[in-house]
């Protein structure tokens, strides 16, 4: 069953599909970026930073900064989603961070 994402609002935004899967898709399926580094950050398929994975949330630290990405990877086949996502928890961390800007699919 994928791992769902949800913005600072609650709202699911993308899904990874397991819990310890390293890749991140938008909810059409798209591949969206990885975890590149040995952290909760997510690398955009550029290998810029994209934003960090904080509990059940993807968001985008107000202290980022620019890190390229060790190594491009290969993007995965594109999954769908599957199962259906529980609600999101509590989120007390909101003055930390900013929602993600997701690419949109050309």
């Amino acid at each position: 069953m994928n791992s769902y994402l949800y913005d600072l609002d609650g709202h699911v935004i993308a899904f990874r599909r397991d819990p310890d899967d390293p890749h991140v898709f938008d909810l059409e399926g798209h591949w969206i970026g990885w975890q590149a580094w040995e952290d909760r950050d997510v690398a955009d398929q550029d290998g810029r930073y994209l934003g960090t994975i904080v509990c059940d949330r993807l968001v985008r630290r107000n202290d980022w900064w620019e890190r390229p990405a060790p190594t491009p990877v290969v993007p995965p086949a594109a999954p769908l989603p599957s199962g259906r996502p529980l609600p999101p928890a509590a989120f007390p961390y909101r003055f930390a961070y900013e929602d993600v800007r997701l690419p949109h699919p050309a």
